[in-house]
């Protein structure tokens, strides 16, 4: 959501509690230049780390169907 520095000044209690739900960006004069976002607890990072990465696990959902991890090991030391 959008809002302008005049109504956020305005209602400021109403915008930190969408910030809940959903960012919320800030514009002065029509341009975006602060957002307001929900603050969690724990770190981003700590949420999307794995405990242990394998390089077959990184490679997961980028290869096209039907190509091998291997092949694809083996054609890129061969470069």
């Amino acid at each position: 959501m959008q809002v302008t520095l005049t109504d956020l000044k305005v209602n400021v209690g109403h915008y930190v509690d969408l910030a809940s739900v959903e960012d919320v960006v800030i514009t002065k004069y029509g341009k975006p230049t602060a957002k307001i976002i929900r603050f969690d607890k724990e770190p981003w990072y700590l949420k999307r780390m794995p405990e242990e990465i394998t390089s077959v696990e990184q490679l997961f959902g980028t290869l096209p169907e039907g190509i091998d991890p291997e092949d694809v090991r083996t054609e890129r030391l061969s470069k």
